[in-house]
């Protein structure tokens, strides 16, 4: 029961930071919540992790919740490996800007 409580606290705190923070799009949000109301449920009734799992053809809950863990933190990483790609593109179009726009002339330079 102590873990369920911790884990419940823990969700709960995740829930109220996604909630009220503005940098991602609504719908990123809800789907966000809706998984931790997910998890908040099967934290509380385990045992219908079990009977998805059976019904997806998976042994036992735990095995599906950490496949499904697994395929959650992979897509993840994809997704800020293309950010940071994406990023470093910026820089680069940012930093070429500015060096032309700083430019000089050989000329200028052979007057000082």
């Amino acid at each position: 029961m102590t873990i369920q409580i911790f884990l419940t606290v823990l969700l709960f705190g995740i829930a109220l930071l996604f909630a009220v923070q503005q940098a991602t799009s609504r719908l990123v949000r809800a789907i966000t919540l809706a998984v931790i109301a997910a998890g908040a449920f099967f934290v509380w009734a385990p045992e219908q992790t079990t009977v998805i799992s059976r019904a997806v053809g998976v042994g036992r809950g735990a095995d599906l919740v950490l496949y499904v863990w697994v395929v959650i933190s992979l897509a993840l990483m994809l997704v800020l490996y293309l950010k940071v790609v994406q990023m470093g593109r910026k820089v680069t179009q940012l930093t070429r800007a500015i060096a032309l726009s700083q430019a000089r002339s050989p000329a200028s330079d052979r007057e000082r």
